[in-house]
């Protein structure tokens, strides 16, 4: 097995069979389980078309939010499950192709070894390049080379976009992933330069330049987006939620989550309960 990054995708010659493509709508299915108990047996790759969030829990305890835009890759072999906040009645919420990709010698070629962002669909020309060949997959009247060449386009495209990612990002990807995984952890970030084999201060500089934010700001933001969550769906204690999202201080929580949204977390509870 074998992992090309997007970055390097337009290098090689890889190989795949007929795809399957589903569009989504998850206003009335909150949940997906069939991989839990049994591996994926292909690789996917995922897109957020609406402003709903898709939360990935691995086996391993591995965790990833994908949000409106996000293309996130799912490689074959994973035990996962997932739920979903939010759903359009009358719209396409996710688009999943499902495809196998192998290189020459008939090795299997992954993008990613664990469930990863890829991109982020800012300007929604990913989009469409999904939307096309969901209609050549199930309108019934374009070959398989046809398919197949649309499935080539998206992902040249696929790789355009990660072009705009500073090219500094891929020395530290692995960390980024880490701390995206670990989000609820107070791993120190020379942790995650360790596992780039990079300096702290190359580290921090890289994450910065490409996320705009300091490593700890970044994982901050994901435990205040997941704290949101949890005060919209569970009876959990404030006290409770700040412990499960990393934060030992419960008042530290409140001030960061009031800076973020405007309102306390107990206001935000009042009001914005399902």
């Amino acid at each position: 097995m074998m992992i090309v990054p997007p970055e390097r995708l337009g290098e090689s010659d890889l190989l795949f069979g007929r795809p399957e493509v589903f569009a989504e709508t998850w206003v009335s299915r909150k949940a997906f389980s069939l991989y839990e108990e049994t591996p994926r047996p292909v690789s996917a790759l995922f897109l957020v078309c609406t402003d709903i969030k898709v939360h990935f829990l691995t086996h391993g305890g591995g965790f990833l939010t994908a949000k409106h835009g996000d293309v996130i890759f799912i490689p074959k072999g994973t035990r996962y499950r997932v739920s979903v906040e939010g759903g359009t009645p009358n719209g396409i919420d996710t688009y999943t192709v499902n495809l196998d990709l192998w290189d020459r010698t008939g090795s299997s070629v992954l993008l990613c070894d664990r469930i990863a962002l890829l991109s982020n669909d800012r300007e929604g020309l990913l989009r469409l390049h999904f939307q096309k060949l969901n209609e050549a997959v199930h309108g019934g009247y374009e070959s398989l080379m046809a398919i197949k060449a649309l499935l080539y386009r998206l992902l040249d495209a696929l790789v355009s976009a990660n072009r705009s990612i500073p090219a500094t990002y891929y020395s530290i990807r692995a960390g980024v992933e880490a701390l995206r995984a670990d989000w609820s952890k107070n791993e120190r970030i020379e942790h995650y330069a360790a596992l780039c084999g990079v300096s702290s201060t190359y580290f921090y500089r890289c994450f910065r330049e490409w996320s705009g934010k300091s490593p700890v700001e970044y994982r901050n933001g994901l435990r205040l987006s997941n704290a949101e969550s949890m005060l919209r769906h569970t009876d959990m204690r404030i006290g409770e939620i700040a412990e499960v999202i990393g934060f030992e201080d419960p008042f530290y929580f409140c001030r960061l989550f009031t800076a973020r949204y405007g309102i306390s977390p107990t206001v935000y509870r009042r009001q914005n309960r399902h």
